[in-house]
């Protein structure tokens, strides 16, 4: 990932900025002031329809709003650590990609005030620092699942909306009358998937399944090897057209805590094995009429031997070949 801000030199005085790109339909501004800090400025038209005079407070993030200069308005990002350099840069690519397709600049202001209001939301949650590798496991297997399972069938728009989990529902993915809940596993451990509620293994819809990917560790050169950024692009390949889808998948990304960052490049992992298993009967769980009373919580693992007799052949997966 290009760091825009080191190519600019820092001025005597005031402040030295370099347009971001003259295809886009807005004036955004890489910038560095007298102190070396890094700005992003968003210069617009002062009889647009929203003027954002009060702009959301973000962590870590400074945001001014300029008073009217020769019929401009001046919105200006300014990063109080230089450390945190690439979510700023998420942030300000979040907004450049939201208006991308703006016709009216004049109408802007709406959008990027929404998507200020969602980073706002994100960084009162997030630790400012990438998931951790348990969480980056995770997602590369829901993702395989919305890539590999989900896209090919259903296609890239409506595939995403089917991905739930990042709002807090009890399984991951809901596909018209079927729920899926996919966990990951590393080849060479014991074959287990953890289970962190009584509720992810029980479900309203009429079919549940787990969806269970293994993954083995591999080197950044590794041709074959997946990681989040390249999954994540090659989903985003398939929603470039679909603004709304776009933002959607977008913004469940930032549910999880997830930004753009050239350190999620270092987890590299094989798709070893994908198996999905019909939790119906006798299957090894813990349902919520289970629970005792008095029991609000509660995580528990299952040995995957046990649930081979549940397992259904992907090629025969009615989900995917109806």
């Amino acid at each position: 990932m290009n760091n825009p801000w080191e190519q600019i030199k820092p001025p005597i005085k005031d402040v030295n900025a370099l347009r971001v790109s003259a295809q886009h339909p807005l004036d955004f501004f890489w910038a560095k002031d007298h102190l070396g800090r890094y700005l992003f400025v968003y210069e617009y038209p002062s009889n647009s329809e929203v003027i954002i005079n009060d702009p959301p407070d973000l962590v870590g993030i400074e945001t001014i709003s300029l008073p009217d200069i020769e019929d401009k308005s001046r919105l200006v990002f300014v990063l109080r650590e230089k450390i945190n350099w690439e979510l700023f840069f998420a942030l300000c690519s979040d907004l450049l990609n939201a208006t991308i397709s703006i016709e009216n600049p004049k109408l802007a202001s709406t959008t990027i005030l929404h998507r200020l209001r969602r980073w706002q939301d994100f960084l009162k949650k997030t630790k400012l620092d990438i998931l951790t590798e348990e969480k980056i496991k995770g997602l590369i297997g829901e993702l395989l699942f919305l890539r590999d399972q989900l896209i090919p069938k259903f296609g890239g728009a409506e595939s995403v909306k089917f991905w739930i989990g990042p709002q807090g529902t009890p399984q991951d993915f809901n596909v018209n009358e079927c729920a899926i809940e996919v966990k990951c596993q590393l080849g060479g451990t014991i074959p287990s998937v953890k289970i962190s509620s009584a509720e992810q293994l029980s479900s309203q819809l009429p079919k549940l399944y787990l969806f269970v990917v293994t993954l083995g560790k591999a080197e950044r050169n590794n041709s074959a090897a997946v990681s989040l950024p390249c999954l994540i692009a090659d989903i985003v390949s398939h929603l470039e057209k679909e603004s709304s889808s776009l933002n959607y998948f977008e913004d469940q990304l930032m549910e999880v805590g997830y930004f753009k960052s050239d350190r999620y490049l270092e987890y590299n992992y094989l798709l070893l094995e994908e198996h999905v298993y019909s939790v119906t009967g006798n299957f090894p769980r813990i349902c919520p009429d289970d629970l005792k009373n008095g029991v609000i919580s509660l995580n528990y693992s299952i040995g995957i031997s046990e649930c081979l007799p549940y397992e259904i052949e992907l090629e025969e997966w009615e989900l995917i070949h109806a």
